[in-house]
């Protein structure tokens, strides 16, 4: 899990890697965006991030590697898996510094592929050494150009306290900022009567 922040839209993700002795034999297969609703098509945005990532990592073969969506749909979850055709990845490049407006792009940019699921495959999380993975509420402090390493464990829950110090901060002060007279009275008050 790299840092990341992200709307059911688009994804933010450094442009390093990760690295890590575990990983070393590893080929990346692709990475995972998870979306409020099912669609048959790969959103353009994720087309550009694709194919951004296959320009900065040559490791990363185009032809082997996809985008899965994990769509949340009511009582269930929908993993749909899509690859880039040629078509696809030239018109990524074209539009990479797009957010809007995504002109030309069709149906003949993706290809569904397969998608096999298997308990015969097991496998294990990585989260950054320091910090957190998720940026959503400190989106200021997360960069393209970030350096982050890797350690072998569960990631910890979306709303977790270690990727919202600054709310539980605001907590603390709420408190320094409530009189004693203030503390009293609200303790003494009976809103039932």
């Amino acid at each position: 899990m790299p840092p990341q922040w992200a709307t059911h839209q688009s994804v933010q993700i450094p442009n390093q890697m990760p690295e890590h002795e575990y990983l070393k034999e590893l080929e990346p297969i692709g990475w995972i965006h998870t979306q409020p609703s099912e669609s048959s098509q790969l959103p353009p945005q994720d087309a550009i991030i694709h194919t951004r990532i296959l320009q900065e990592n040559p490791n990363w073969d185009g032809d082997k590697t996809v985008v899965i969506t994990c769509s949340f749909t009511p009582g269930s979850a929908s993993l749909s898996a899509f690859r880039l055709t040629p078509a696809g990845y030239e018109w990524g490049k074209a539009n990479r510094d797009h957010t809007s407006n995504y002109q030309g792009y069709s149906p003949v940019c993706f290809e569904k592929v397969q998608m096999l699921l298997s308990d015969f495959f097991y496998g294990f999380f990585m989260v950054p050494e320091a910090g957190s993975w998720n940026y959503n509420f400190s989106g200021v402090k997360h960069s393209p150009t970030m350096k982050y390493g890797l350690k072998l464990e569960n990631p910890k829950p979306f709303y977790d306290e270690i990727h919202r110090s600054a709310h539980f901060l605001n907590f603390g002060s709420l408190d320094s900022s409530v009189t004693k007279e203030e503390t009293e009275r609200i303790e003494k008050e009976d809103l039932f009567g």
